[in-house]
């Protein structure tokens, strides 16, 4: 397995989170390929894995005909988020007033970032050109702080706060709760929680382990948890399972 590490016009490298999984896979002994344009990669393999931004990875993994399924609120976790959740039109919420004061994200990848949809003016520059996008929607709820729990082969590596009051800590035994109930799991992933101004607990989103930022996680475990997911999208031997 070789490691395809994306530097900018500069030739540094491109953002502190590839840096980090640079970093690990240079411990760990892989020999490392940059590119700073993604199609100048031609002579990949499948289980060589990309590090760089989202369109990369997608790019890659559309060369090779894989298709990744959105992950972020999987069924058997439902019981976790503590809120309605219901997938939608953005032309339908947007042109409804009486449907807003509710969450918004794009259900395919990073379209927008997500957002409380409170005005029209938070509709701007949304669809960036398209006729419509398919969103999922969500109740609001105050999250007083938030937590990032890195996951690989079903154990937890570290939790991260990444938003909110350090004094808020969530409940772990809710947290292994859910990751022991979430059956389909991919071999590395994200699971976001918050706690609410009412002391609850209650799952904010899962994160595809391909687009994940590091916030804070050892660099060695991070390009492990990088090389997991990678291998089981490509059906290839995840050379850092050890």
């Amino acid at each position: 397995m070789k490691i395809y590490i994306k530097k900018n016009s500069k030739g540094e490298i491109a953002s502190h989170n590839i840096y980090l999984a640079y970093e690990g896979f240079m411990d760990m002994g892989f020999e490392i390929i940059f590119y700073e344009n993604i199609d100048e990669v031609t002579d990949n393999r499948k289980e060589d894995l990309i590090v760089g931004t989202i369109e990369d990875t997608r790019k890659t993994l559309s060369k090779f005909k894989i298709e990744v399924p959105e992950i972020c609120y999987p069924d058997e976790l439902k019981a976790f988020l503590g809120r309605k959740v219901w997938k939608s039109k953005l032309s339908n919420i947007e042109n409804d007033p009486s449907k807003w004061n509710i969450f918004i994200k794009p259900i395919e990848g990073k379209r927008f970032t997500g957002l409380v949809v409170k005005e029209f003016r938070d509709f701007i520059g949304l669809r960036n050109g398209e006729n419509d996008i398919d969103i999922l929607c969500s109740e609001t709820v105050n999250f007083v702080s938030e937590w990032r729990c890195f996951v690989r082969y079903g154990k937890i590596l570290d939790v991260r706060r990444y938003r909110g009051d350090w004094r808020n800590y969530l409940n772990p035994k809710i947290v292994d709760k859910a990751i022991s109930e979430f059956i389909s799991a991919p071999y590395g992933y994200g699971i976001d929680f918050g706690v609410t101004d009412k002391g609850e607990t209650l799952l904010i989103e899962v994160n595809e382990g391909y687009s994940l930022g590091s916030y804070g996680l050892q660099s060695i475990d991070y390009a492990k948890l990088l090389s997991a997911r990678w291998a089981e999208l490509t059906n290839s031997v995840d050379e850092c399972d050890f």
